[in-house]
């Protein structure tokens, strides 16, 4: 009897023994497996996360970039706005299909950031086209709002696509009424005679005239921004700027941006 006893405790030993082991190993498998998962999870979710803040971040990048001549030489500078809330990290600059490596930053809402001069291939006697854009870091590429840029080998003077002036009004400048608001906007010249007006009614957010000047060239523009004050049945028109706006092409950008 007292065998039987003994051999009953040692099967009920066994089988606890046998249990723990088989847990000890389900843990010492099993969970940490389960951990490396968990973790595994959580670096994608981070990974999303910066690719998903990558993307906001360059679909927010907004610059203009000017490309133009220096006064009496054969060399280019560009100048750059920002018109967006985050920096943006140039690291290439192009020049027809030259690359020249820069690691320069334009602040947010940073106006007038100048790059260079870097030169560029001119000779007597021969035309040469330019056209000049720029890479982000975030992997955006913006072209000269100049157009393409012309050396004419025999005159030895610079031509370009494009003299505008552009006026821009913002949700600063305009206020309420930039949602809700009519403007127009006025540039003339005596000589060469310029005259051009445009309006535009029930604007959202931000409201843009486009004026093109390469026909009377660079000068200086006299510009008249209004905004209408009375009803539909009684219109009224309020100055909100009046200025004179000068280009200075070749000695300068091409396109003269007026901020509101």
């Amino acid at each position: 009897m007292r065998i039987k006893r003994l051999s009953y405790h040692r099967r009920g030993v066994s089988t606890v023994l046998g249990t723990l082991i088989f847990i000890g190993i389900l843990f010492s498998a099993v969970v940490p497996m389960l951990l490396v998962m968990k973790q595994a999870d959580t670096i994608l979710e981070q990974e999303k996360l910066e690719i998903s803040r990558q993307d906001d971040e360059r679909s927010r990048e907004d610059i203009d970039i000017y490309a133009y001549p220096v006064s009496g030489s054969s060399q280019l500078e560009v100048k750059v706005n920002s018109k967006c809330e985050v920096p943006v990290n140039l690291i290439r600059l192009w020049i027809n299909n030259t690359k020249v490596p820069i690691d320069i930053t334009v602040l947010p809402m940073e106006q007038e950031k100048i790059l260079g001069p870097y030169p560029v291939p001119t000779e007597i006697g021969t035309d040469s086209e330019f056209s000049v854009k720029v890479t982000s870091y975030r992997g955006n590429v913006y072209e000269s709002q100049s157009g393409i840029i012309i050396y004419d080998g025999s005159e030895g003077d610079w031509y370009t696509e494009n003299l505008r002036v552009v006026v821009i009004i913002g949700s600063e400048g305009s206020g309420w009424w930039g949602l809700f608001g009519s403007y127009r906007a006025t540039l003339t010249r005596d000589s060469p005679y310029f005259y051009d007006q445009q309006s535009k009614t029930w604007t959202m957010g931000i409201c843009m005239f486009t004026f093109d000047v390469t026909e009377t060239g660079p000068g200086t523009y006299h510009l008249l921004v209004e905004r209408r004050t009375g009803g539909w049945w009684s219109p009224q028109w309020s100055s909100i700027y009046e200025d004179d706006v000068t280009i200075t092409w070749p000695g300068g950008p091409s396109v003269i941006e007026v901020y509101l």
